[in-house]
């Protein structure tokens, strides 16, 4: 997997002349961009043992931020690389035992698609690292689970440079101490574009 998004980016990156070269046109949403995030996450475990059940373990906010570099590849569309890093504050506490989501951090490739002349429907894959701490007593360990993640989102343009995002995803962080993580967010965004 991380091979197969290594080498997405990199064609994207190699692509990106001859694709601005052939069509020509003007596409406002191409460009280096930034935003800070919001969102609401649900951390989740399941267990090959009892058919698959999945557990919650727990519903908290997260904040970070989003780096991109978008690519125009026609007067609609872009595609290009990001990296997102999230502070998470899911806790779950029993009795001495407590377990933390401690972040999220991942990279993979944005495509984006036009709509109107302010909005954008876009789709995210790529690759994350889940972390998580657990206390016992006077006792800490930390350990971290990594996978696919996925996200679909619109945006909303504000003026030249600023937008708002909505987005929705999921992450499959595999095992983490021979337990199946998974990560839902949903959540909002502020970012500008240059």
């Amino acid at each position: 997997m991380k091979k197969m998004i290594a080498v997405a980016l990199c064609a994207a990156g190699f692509a990106s002349p001859a694709f601005a070269q052939d069509e020509g046109q003007d596409n406002a949403k191409a460009g280096f961009r930034v935003e800070a995030h919001a969102v609401y996450e649900t951390p989740t475990v399941s267990s090959i043992q009892q058919n698959n059940d999945v557990y919650k373990v727990g519903s908290a906010m997260a904040f970070g931020g989003e780096a991109g570099f978008d690519i125009a590849v026609g007067s609609k569309v872009v595609v290009g690389p990001y990296a997102t890093f999230e502070k998470s504050s899911v806790k779950v506490t029993d009795g001495v035992d407590t377990l933390k989501v401690k972040d999220n951090l991942g990279v993979g490739l944005h495509l984006g698609y036009a709509v109107g002349s302010r909005g954008q429907v876009y789709g995210k894959v790529g690759y994350a690292k889940l972390r998580i701490e657990a206390l016992s007593g006077g006792f800490s360990a930390t350990a971290s689970g990594s996978g696919f993640q996925g996200a679909v989102g619109y945006e909303h343009g504000f003026g030249q440079q600023f937008y708002g995002r909505v987005e929705f995803g999921y992450g499959d962080n595999g095992r983490i101490a021979g337990i199946n993580f998974q990560r839902r967010h949903a959540g909002v965004a502020l970012g500008v574009r240059f």
